[in-house]
């Protein structure tokens, strides 16, 4: 049969349950790997430091979340979006100011022994002493130090990297200053002392860097919005530490909260503040005008004044009193222009509106600075002002300054010409009045004065009034939600790593296995051979270890008659009828790749097994260069094959039948001719076959491997049928090709396939018992190792590679 009349079916799909049955034999080496993998999982959790996860919760209200200036002008411009909100919320400015509000500078650990090793866990304001820092002196930031309390009064330290004036065995005093160029501190004892809870116990301590702090806080935390539509954000903190973690997540609230506050409390504030001012220069005036008004009355006896004079006055404090509203608008424009002019932030100006100047391009102006400068800060959170952004708002702020500074250049320019008005009306009363009375034109002058300082100091304590209620007012526009609370343990994820580690348990022994069969290229897997060759396997030969001290072939089938060996060669012998079936007497020629894969071994011991059929079988050794039964019995060393081809001796003289069976029949190979292809290819082969196929019912012959030298390939064609030997895990998967592309090229007649040395028993195949033959081949001309593939030299059987099969 040949590869074309019977092409394989090639699947590459993988055999699940296969390969399950084929790596079931090695669950010790899974279950070796998944302890060890589960064992180290279980010792790292046990170990490392715990981390937990906080969360809160904060609404912030992006309908509220514009500058206080905007809300007086009408504005409703927020910060962008919550993402300014996030920035800011995670920025150092704001975590610095929440650190500062917690006691940190100093982190405590306890040690604690486990599995033979320390562990290290943070302890938060539950320590027996705390480490008071000297802040003017220079400190050992992210040194170690570790903590012995002796005594009541007494304690040892010592650091890790060495700190001079700080050694290993020095007792001191709790309250004493240990001081040196590197260090400054003192170390209290702050609980009352307990000998069995705190004598002999091990801390540590390490000073906290603020700045390096302030960026590993940044790490741990994370803010995100609740939903798309939710203008409430989570807030999330990781730490070493829950205490730590939740107190952290609070005060970081409610630092946020109180910025904001102070944002919308400092427009009210600078009010006030300028408005303070003025009233100072005010209360001065005033106080003066009421004292020589008062002396005034005292000394010329006048309290009252004629009704053309009272008219004149009230005239004359209308227009005082529009004149110092001027001048206090006046003082706000020059307020302006200073901030402009100096380059100031414009978060520290209030709104017009405050001194009742109601300027609809002045509000404007403002607002759109106030706007520039708030999306000014909100970049330098996340960019430098070095960056393509902030340098393009910074042109923007640059030229609205200049539209401000020329808008209130105008304004002071309109001021001036309303206080020339103003100043010619009160120059004509002032004449009228000259022509009253000397003592009536003198009252009039000082009260005058008087009621300028009044109206103008009544009407900033009105302002301030309303600044002071502005203030008390304020509400934060947003508020915690939740506050900080316990979310999860985010390491070590105990499940994880014991989930991980079942699986690399079964994954890495999987791959070493996976490997070994990828990286090993000898044939292993009958349906392998099946696959790509195509042609049938009349037999699997199993795996028999031979006896010390044998080093050639024999025929075991007569030596174990109750042997597993046995049933394997009659079942390959009931499996040959089916081949060749017009064929009466048969001949089949027994070949293979290379030396050593026991093809001999197998001719030999299916011809015994076809003999205890009671079939006439003939065994011919046409092994020319090496015969194998000149070596197994002595007699047969110069009478066979070759002596009868060169025609030096006759049929007769060379057939011998075998002690062991009556029905087996051999011929060995005779002497060791120079020529064996030429020979075997000549007719007298031709003829001798023809004879003994009269005579024997099935004749096997034995023949060189056709991978090594051409001696078989004349017996190929005269053959009924050919049997290849593959040896099971010592032939190369290789040589299938050479098999396949040799039978396609000689078109060989009936070719079926024997897998010799099978190597079955209980642990691996579950049949419960194990046998084979650990025979093979071996040439000595240059190309083989001798025979005997399992047999050493002495005779002992040679041992294989348990993972690989190779020697």
């Amino acid at each position: 049969m040949t590869p074309e009349q019977h092409q394989p079916f090639t699947d590459d799909s993988i055999d699940l349950k296969k390969l399950f049955f084929k790596y079931l034999p090695y669950w010790y080496l899974f279950a070796i790997a998944v302890v060890v993998a589960v064992g180290y999982a279980y010792v790292h959790n046990r170990l490392a430091e715990r981390v937990y996860s906080v969360e809160s919760t904060v609404l912030i209200r992006e309908d509220r979340m514009a500058m206080p200036l905007f809300f007086d002008m009408g504005g409703s411009m927020g910060r962008s979006h919550w993402f300014n909100e996030k920035a800011i919320l995670r920025s150092h400015t704001m975590i610095e100011q929440t650190l500062d509000r917690m006691d940190i500078d100093v982190s405590y650990y306890v040690l604690s022994r486990i599995f033979g090793s320390f562990r290290r866990a943070e302890v938060y304001n539950n320590t027996p002493f705390r480490v008071r820092l000297n802040q003017d002196h220079p400190q050992p930031f992210g040194e170690t130090f570790t903590l012995r309390i002796i005594d009541p009064g007494h304690f040892e330290i010592d650091a890790d990297n060495g700190v001079e004036g700080i050694g290993r065995g020095n007792r001191h005093r709790f309250g004493e200053l240990l001081n040196g160029p590197g260090h400054a501190f003192s170390v209290d004892m702050v609980v009352p002392y307990d000998a069995e809870v705190h004598e002999g116990r091990a801390y540590q301590f390490v000073i906290n860097d603020r700045s390096h702090m302030s960026r590993a806080y940044k790490g741990g935390l994370s803010v995100q919005p609740m939903g798309q539509n939710f203008s409430i954000v989570e807030v999330n903190f990781q730490a070493t530490n829950l205490q730590r973690a939740l107190d952290f997540v609070d005060m970081l609230s409610g630092t946020y909260i109180q910025q904001n506050l102070g944002e919308k409390n400092q427009t009210s504030l600078n009010t006030i503040d300028f408005i303070d001012g003025q009233i100072a220069v005010t209360t001065g005036s005033l106080t003066e005008a009421e004292a020589r008004l008062q002396e005034f009355r005292e000394d010329e006896q006048l309290m009252d004044i004629s009704w053309l004079a009272s008219q004149l006055l009230n005239d004359l404090q209308e227009f005082d009193r529009q004149r110092s509203m001027e001048q206090l608008k006046r003082s706000y424009y020059d307020f302006l222009l200073e901030y402009v002019r100096d380059e100031r932030d414009f978060n520290e100006v209030f709104a017009p509106a405050s001194l009742g100047i109601e300027d609809p391009i002045l509000n404007n102006l403002l607002l759109e600075l106030s706007k520039m400068h708030n999306e000014r800060a909100r970049l330098l959170l996340t960019t430098t002002p070095r960056s393509p952004s902030v340098q393009a708002i910074e042109r923007e702020i640059g030229q609205a300054r200049a539209t401000l500074e020329e808008n209130l250049r105008s304004i002071r320019a309109a001021s001036d010409i309303r206080m020339r008005e103003l100043n010619q009306r009160i120059a004509q009363m002032e004449n009228r009045i000259g022509q009253l009375p000397g003592t009536e034109r003198e009252l009039i002058g000082i009260q005058r004065v008087f009621n300028i300082n009044d109206a103008t100091y009544n009407f900033l304590l009105e302002k301030r009034a309303e600044a002071g209620i502005a203030l008390a007012s304020n509400l934060p526009d947003h508020k915690v939600v939740d506050p900080a609370r316990f979310v999860s343990i985010v390491a070590p994820r105990s499940r994880m790593n014991y989930a991980l580690a079942l699986a690399l348990g079964l994954f890495v022994p999987g791959m070493f296995l996976v490997g070994r069969d990828f990286f090993n290229t000898r044939i292993r897997d009958k349906e392998e051979v099946s696959t790509r060759l195509g042609f049938p396997i009349v037999g699997l030969v199993p795996h028999e270890g031979g006896k010390k001290g044998i080093k050639i072939p024999g025929i075991v089938v007569y030596d174990k008659p109750r042997s597993v060996i046995l049933e394997a060669f009659r079942s390959m012998r009931s499996n040959l009828q089916f081949f060749a079936p017009d064929q009466k007497n048969k001949v089949i020629v027994v070949s293979s790749t290379r030396a050593k894969e026991g093809k001999t071994f197998t001719a030999l011991n299916l011809a015994g097994a076809l003999a205890l059929s009671n079939r006439k079988t003939l065994f011919i050794d046409a092994d020319l260069r090496k015969p194998a039964l000149a070596v197994y019995d002595r007699a047969y060393k110069d009478r066979g094959l070759s002596n009868y081809l060169i025609g030096q001796l006759k049929l007769d003289d060379i057939l011998h039948q075998s002690k062991q069976n009556e029905n087996l029949y051999l011929i060995s190979g005779g002497t060791v001719p120079p020529n064996p292809p030429e020979l075997l290819d000549h007719h007298s082969m031709d003829t001798l076959l023809a004879g003994l196929k009269e005579v024997f019912e099935f004749i096997i012959i034995d023949t060189p491997p056709l991978g090594l030298v051409a001696d078989a390939q004349p017996l190929l064609k005269r053959a009924d049928m050919v049997m290849y030997i593959i040896r099971h895990n010592f032939s190369r998967q290789t040589d299938l090709d050479f098999i396949r592309e040799f039978s396609e090229k000689s078109r060989l007649k009936d070719m079926v396939i024997s897998i010799n040395d099978v190597k079955t028993n209980a642990k691996r195949s579950g049949y419960g018992y194990g046998y084979g033959y650990g025979y093979g081949y071996g040439y000595g001309y240059g190309y083989g190792l001798g025979y005997g593939a399992d047999i050493d030299e002495n005779g002992k059987q040679k041992k294989k590679s348990r993972w690989f099969g190779r020697k």
